[in-house]
């Protein structure tokens, strides 16, 4: 048996402990706090718990392992200088601490004075020793190749002796944080599924059997934990779970499960997750428990619920529909969602075009979630923070949507009493887990300036480190590996639960994550008390399931109720867009340059797999189909009607209408919502310009849309550009013998037509690719100019009077709409009605919105 096998045995700890270990005399002496000094850490836990504990320690310390072992010394003097820093942190903030600083310092100097007496005892010409750290020091810890054993020497059994007492204090130290101090805490045990990716993670049909809702009773006092679904539903798959705010309720979600998926690609389909929920019957002191209640149904998967501070449920669902664009087997859109407090009407309140994850109530009662924000751009970034309002107006990106390291940041958690957030940075090929961060939206809302890595030991996975068996999106200098990442390579965090910006709850696995198509380990994550000086106590580890998503079970503060919009009255009704300056933007805009903006509905995909079918060239590209345009007034501002319900963006155009400034991202009104921006990617961190007056938009009604040309809506290249073809081009370029072999015909050629082809190559439209995709797609922001009309050589060309072509007003419009729509031909993903665009005919339009 490896040592890895060996020390996962020490730690199989489920419920009551399952593993007990020989008693040694030294334990059966007396109490732990009269056998060693180590105070209160200890008493109550049985020896095997005791047992495990210790062994965890040697595990994280490096202690006999197989790669990156360490010395007692090392270890000693690491656990003394991180945990001396949290005893200041307690210490300057006044906690109740009794003899403990005493006792630490004790500890020191007792290190100190065995150190050296061991120097001492070595000969004069002793070469200085290699640190933990590195270099080379008789001040430090000594860590040599020839001392790699536990120990080493005739001192050893004193130098393991220390090292467990630091622990212990260390580990009292701990718990006496007064944000430790969180009373029970719930939690998840869950297998995770059979395909590890981000978006598969959630699904119903890749679920396999094991696990419940568990309570740990006295965190960190016992490891023991207590299940509350014992017995209550069928052998299946728990996930995502949320205590009410008086406490007295906990959300979750469960799919039914028997037997793991025999098709571990596909899955099973027809097994969903649905929202669950437990409630405290009769008194808090009596601890009972109501039977699970089933509160949404059908044909979806409806998972990550959260109490409003309403007392509303918000969840993600794949109820809004749709598929991801970039992969296959097809992975079903999922989205926001909202649902009275018993469960009805649950309906999707977000119309973004892809998956959404992990919402979480701020503490100003907004609702902080992950987007993938993927539209034209590279879809492997861009899975970063929005925040929204609980009835799903004013979407805004929050951090890291121009961001490529982390690759995506999952998991926020609004910290109690502060603006910031801690959240998980994740990888895209993997389910979600990777190192702990806390954001900063004060310092900034892109890069790593708002960044700071709580847990400093794991390196972010895909963007930093591989993730297994091959997938790494590295985007620039590639930190040092820390100790730990080399003695456990892909070891990783996730489900953190924020008791202060330092202080967290989170779940930790020594085994590394395993990415796309594989699964990861069924019992990888054990449950600790984690703090930003790298201290990491063991709460509860099960030999077969792992633990996730704790929180305390217990009252929290209630957020404000934020007023709420009138309800979803369907996507026929409007909302009201202000723009205030579209100069105030990044990367800036030539002043007076913008005579309007168009506005482009993103079409979700409605067909399982990537380009099944293409809608044109541009690689696994959303449906697009083009409104209209408004009018941009002299001051940069702009206010208009735009229907609620679908996902829209802009396109700031010049005098002739083509588009200086693409937006790739989109937006979405509700019905009767008023939403504006102050310009263009402009700064989240700085006050906007300060002007005079009203904006001159302000100063009239709002403009309605005005209609874009026959072909835009839905998007038909034979209906919008071929007649300008028809009217200028095909007298040189069409017959049997095409001026230049380029064919500006409208008959068919494969998917699509002669002229099409021939055209759009010769666009320079955004797609998702390989290469140098930062300066080839002009990744992350747009840059003025780059893409569509104004971008192509094309259009320039045509524009200079080509073999003397004079484009009407008219013309150049419907050029430039298809050129700054992308260049695609199709607007619709349907096959049959693709058929009938190839053909020259008219479409109702896309069947999803």
């Amino acid at each position: 048996m490896s040592w890895t096998c060996r020390a996962a045995a020490v730690l199989a700890l489920a419920g009551a402990c399952v593993w007990s270990p020989p008693v040694r005399a030294s334990d059966a002496a007396g109490t732990p706090a009269q056998d060693a000094g180590v105070g209160s850490a200890c008493l109550g836990l049985s020896p095997a718990e005791r047992e495990a504990i210790e062994q965890d320690w040697r595990m994280q310390d490096g202690i006999g392992t197989e790669r990156q072992a360490a010395t007692y010394p090392a270890a000693i003097e690491r656990t003394l200088e991180r945990g001396g820093r949290l005893l200041a942190d307690l210490r300057g903030a006044g906690a109740e601490l009794g003899d403990l600083p005493e006792r630490w310092r004790r500890l020191g100097e007792e290190f100190a004075a065995l150190r050296q007496a061991e120097e001492k005892s070595k000969p004069e010409d002793t070469p200085k020793q290699t640190t933990l750290e590195g270099g080379t020091s008789q001040s430090k810890a000594q860590d040599t190749p020839k001392q790699t054993a536990p120990g080493g020497g005739a001192g050893e059994g004193k130098w393991e002796d220390l090292w467990r007492r630091v622990h212990w204090v260390r580990r009292e130290v701990a718990l006496a944080n007064p944000p430790a101090g969180a009373g029970p805490l719930a939690f998840i045990k869950q297998v995770p599924g059979t395909f590890s990716h981000q978006l598969t993670q959630y699904y119903g049909r890749y679920a396999r059997p094991g696990g419940g809702v568990f309570v740990l009773e006295r965190p960190g006092r016992s490891l023991a934990a207590r299940s509350l679904t014992a017995g209550d539903l069928p052998a299946g798959s728990y996930q995502h779970l949320d205590v009410s705010y008086d406490g007295r309720r906990v959300l979750f979600s469960y799919c039914e499960a028997p037997t793991p998926p025999g098709n571990t690609v596909q899955g099973h389909k027809g097994r969903y997750y649905h929202l669950y929920e437990l409630r405290l019957e009769g008194s808090p002191t009596a601890v009972r428990w109501s039977k699970p209640r089933r509160l949404t149904e059908g044909d979806f998967d409806d998972f990550s619920p959260r109490y409003l501070p309403d007392g509303r449920i918000l969840f993600i669902s794949t109820r809004r529909g749709g598929w991801h664009r970039c992969g296959s087997p097809g992975c079903e859109n999922y989205t926001l969602a909202l649902a009275e407090a018993d469960g009805s009407r649950p309906r999707p309140i977000s119309f973004h075009e892809t998956q959404e994850w992990d919402p979480a109530v701020l503490n100003d009662g907004r609702i902080v979630y992950t987007r993938w924000d993927y539209v034209d751009r590279h879809a492997v970034f861009y899975e970063q923070l929005w925040a929204v309002r609980p009835d799903g107006s004013n979407p805004v990106a929050f951090y890291g949507n121009n961001t490529f390291n982390p690759v995506g940041v999952w998991e926020p958690r609004a910290v109690p009493g502060s603006t910031r957030v801690m959240a998980t940075a994740a990888a895209h090929h993997a389910m979600t887990a990777g190192s702990i961060i806390l954001v900063d939206t004060a310092v900034g809302v892109d890069g790593p300036a708002p960044l700071a890595r709580l847990t400093s030991d794991a390196l972010f996975p895909e963007g930093e480190c591989k993730v297994l068996p091959h997938w790494y999106a590295p985007s620039g200098p590639t930190p040092p590996a820390p100790v730990e990442q080399l003695r456990w390579p892909g070891h990783c965090y996730r489900s953190p639960y924020p008791l202060s910006e330092s202080v967290f709850l989170a779940a930790y696995s020594y085994q590394p994550l395993v990415g796309e198509p594989k699964a990861c380990s069924p019992n990888m994550f054990g449950l600790y008390l984690v703090d930003a000086h790298g201290n990491k106590e063991l709460l509860h580890r099960d030999a077969e399931l792992s633990s996730l998503w704790p929180m305390p079970l217990r009252p929290r503060p209630r957020p404000p109720v934020l007023s709420l919009e009138p309800e979803i009255a369907g996507k026929g009704s409007e909302g009201l867009f202000l723009l205030q300056d579209v100069y105030a933007a990044d990367p800036p805009l030539p002043p007076g340059s913008v005579r309007a903006l168009r506005v482009v509905q993103v079409l979700p995909k409605s067909t399982p797999g990537i380009n099944n079918p293409p809608v044109g060239l541009p690689n696994a590209s959303p449906g697009k189909q083009v409104l209209g345009t408004v009018p941009v007034e002299a001051d940069g501002s702009a206010y208009f009607r735009a229907p609620a319900g679908l996902p829209l963006n802009f396109q700031a155009l010049d005098e002739r209408g083509q588009a200086i400034q693409i937006m790739r991202s989109v937006t979405y009104l509700q019905p009767g919502e008023t939403t504006g921006c102050v310009g263009c990617h402009e700064s989240r961190t700085t006050a906007p310009p300060r002007r005079s007056g009203v904006p001159l938009a302000m100063r009239r009604g709002a403009s309605a849309i005005r209609p874009a040309p026959e072909g835009s809506r839905p998007l038909s290249f034979p209906l919008l550009v071929q007649p300008v073809l028809n009217k200028h081009c095909t007298g040189c370029h069409g017959g049997d013998k095409p001026k230049g072999g380029i064919d500006l015909t409208g008959k068919p050629d494969g998917p699509y037509t002669s002229s099409y082809t021939a055209l759009a190559k010769r666009v320079r439209f955004s797609a998702w690719g390989g290469g140098n995709f930062r300066q080839a797609n002009s990744e992350p922001l747009s840059q003025v100019d780059f893409f569509g009309a104004r971008g192509s050589k094309v259009m320039k060309m045509l524009l200079g009077g080509h073999n003397k072509v004079a484009l009407s007003q008219q013309d150049v419009e419907r050029l430039a709409t298809w050129m700054d729509a992308n260049a695609l031909f199709y607007g619709t993903f349907d096959r049959d009605d693709q058929a009938r665009q190839k053909a020259g005919q008219r479409i109702a339009g896309p069947g999803l919105e």
